[in-house]
């Protein structure tokens, strides 16, 4: 069974752009190994990322995700089995946004905007899609 999951969380200290590519080469390799695809979005200390794959194996990685002491206040926003991947293509996409260009683009502040929402797990749903059309037109 396919399942897609989004989560938000907080980073417990500022991050720096190197501990995100550390994070990123470790997520391809063992997405990659394990058939996980999905998309990481960051800002100011915020993460938003979406997990596809087997039930089984999002759960176990999700599990360990939640007990990453490099960031708290994970919070699950969207779980649903899916009949496709989305992101098929990617072990894992990322995206970086500024202060700006998140409330251009995305039209909130900071992704915790997503939880004052009525249907968080909808809207999420919804960044990630817009997001994946920009990041397959830039590349």
């Amino acid at each position: 069974m396919l399942f897609e999951l989004i989560y938000h969380s907080k980073t417990t200290s500022n991050i720096e752009d190197y501990e995100i590519e550390n994070i990123l080469k470790t997520a391809r390799k063992f997405n990659t190994t394990n058939n996980i695809t999905g998309c990481l979005l960051f800002h100011n200390n915020q993460f938003l990322q979406i997990l596809e794959g087997d039930f089984d194996k999002v759960n176990k990685l999700y599990k360990k995700i939640r007990t990453d002491t490099r960031h708290k206040n994970v919070i699950t926003l969207h779980m649903q089995e899916i009949k496709n991947l989305s992101y098929r293509n990617w072990s894992m996409a990322y995206q970086k946004f500024s202060n700006d260009s998140i409330k251009h683009t995305l039209g909130i502040r900071e992704f915790n905007d997503i939880l004052d929402k009525n249907d968080f797990g909808s809207t999420s749903k919804e960044i990630f899609i817009y997001m994946s059309q920009i990041i397959l037109a830039s590349n």
